[in-house]
């Protein structure tokens, strides 16, 4: 898959997989600004993707996040029809009136995958079988590789009333499946950091 297209399918981490797989949601580099202070409430949503109904899920997702920890937030796709080619006026004439004091914007910023080794599922201490060596009994190893898809994010939240960028931060999303979970992760790690960061209560 070209990187255009998957750039553009950013919420395609939002295939609804009904099976819960093994993920892990991870920071790789943060940034931010020494000049904010103040806590951020009323944030605009936004999540860069061409597919709508996936994008909906992700913003909607992160609004219920941000309500648990009694942030107001709001999706971007009751405000903005598209999230693509977005830019400063756009954003401000859709936040016009509407008591926005932030906005939060995640995209995608690179792909790569990577080969995981699996151990055999039947081979246990009673279960495992052995094959002759010449010097005696050695396991035999039926393992297989599994290709997982990690996928790096970026995310920045903006200031509305100085305009200035003062947090960002680089993340990867490993998942065989790019389940559900995996963005729920995503999600809960971009909270939690703003929290420790004090940036929310």
């Amino acid at each position: 898959m070209k990187y255009s297209a998957l750039q553009h399918s950013l919420i395609l981490v939002l295939v609804v997989a009904a099976v819960s797989a093994c993920s892990s949601s991870r920071p790789i580099g943060e940034w931010r600004s020494d000049s904010f202070s103040g806590k951020l409430d009323n944030i605009l949503i936004i999540g860069v993707t061409s597919q709508s109904a996936r994008r909906r899920i992700f913003e909607d997702t992160f609004v219920t996040g941000f309500a648990a920890r009694k942030v107001n937030a709001t999706p971007s796709y009751k405000l903005l029809a598209s999230s693509l080619e977005l830019n400063r006026e756009i954003v401000e004439k859709a936040i016009e009136g509407k008591n926005i004091g932030a906005v939060l914007i995640t995209r995608l910023a690179g792909f790569r995958e990577k080969d995981v080794y699996q151990p055999s599922s039947d081979q246990d201490e009673n279960l495992a079988y052995f094959s002759f060596s010449g010097k005696g009994l050695k396991q035999t190893d039926e393992g297989y590789y599994e290709q997982h898809l990690v996928l790096t994010l970026e995310t920045k939240v903006y200031d509305v009333t100085s305009e200035a960028l003062i947090w960002s931060m680089r993340s990867e999303i490993e998942d065989p499946a790019i389940s559900r979970q995996a963005i729920q992760d995503q999600i809960k790690l971009t909270i939690d950091t703003l929290r420790k960061r004090r940036f929310i209560n």
